[in-house]
């Protein structure tokens, strides 16, 4: 009996020390998150320590922007004001009308072309046509103006009138034509001293456009000397008239 009874006693033993299993048991890679966690910082670190892309300038839009528009300012036609920022719209009117008025009346030009080296000038009769905004004058199809036109369009005319001091400068462009009929229309005494009729072949019509004039209107030649002489006593500029510059 006491064999049996230590035969149990050995089997109660082993089975008392024979592990038991946990109702969790502990995952077999338990060490593998720290591994982890180590190589995250590692990682973060790194980003920490890279160097970052520099930021754009807050103003470096704006600023593209800003040349963009002036660069189109720049790019885009001039706008054609008709007058400075000092004349109203009635003064610039008055301006036109009496730029037109005085070389109407004036009548004789000179007429200023460019021949690729040196200005020329020379006195013509004028048909100044307020309505078509243009200037006309006969001319000769053999002349050296008609080739100067052609190369060189843009041209001045100024007219004036010494007697009551009274002054008118425009610029333009020109064109030379053979308009028969308008030669007809214009045909007028100062002509007949260069042609026998306005049927001669020879004649050409110079059609000047005015972009800008510049008047001087002066009170009177008397007036005006006057208001010089005090100047020249005085010292103070002499007041001699209107000057104004338009766009036409």
């Amino acid at each position: 009996m006491a064999t049996a009874a230590t035969a149990d006693d050995k089997k109660s033993a082993r089975a008392t020390t024979k592990p038991t299993t946990s109702a969790n048991p502990a995952p077999k890679r338990a060490g593998k998150p720290a591994a982890n966690a180590g190589a995250a910082k590692t990682l973060k670190a790194k980003t920490a320590t890279k160097p970052a892309a520099p930021a754009k300038p807050a103003s470096a839009k704006s600023g593209k922007a800003t040349a963009t528009k002036v660069a189109g300012r720049a790019a885009a036609p001039a706008n054609r004001q008709s007058r400075d920022s000092s004349m109203t719209g009635k003064e610039h009117d008055e301006h036109v009308e009496r730029i037109w008025e005085l070389a109407k009346r004036i009548g004789i030009a000179m007429f200023v072309t460019w021949d690729g080296k040196e200005q020329r000038a020379r006195p013509l009769a004028a048909t100044v046509e307020k309505d078509e905004g243009a200037i006309y004058f006969l001319t000769d199809v053999n002349g050296e103006k008609d080739q100067q036109i052609a190369e060189f369009p843009h041209v001045s005319v100024s007219f004036a009138d010494h007697k009551h001091a009274k002054f008118v400068a425009l610029s333009g462009k020109a064109t030379v034509s053979n308009d028969r009929p308008k030669i007809r229309e214009l045909w007028n005494p100062f002509a007949k001293a260069w042609w026998d009729s306005p049927e001669d072949p020879a004649i050409r019509i110079i059609k000047v456009v005015p972009q800008d004039a510049e008047l001087w209107d002066s009170p009177g030649r008397i007036v005006t000397t006057i208001s010089m002489l005090a100047a020249a006593v005085t010292g103070r500029s002499p007041k001699i008239g209107e000057n104004a510059k338009v766009i036409l």
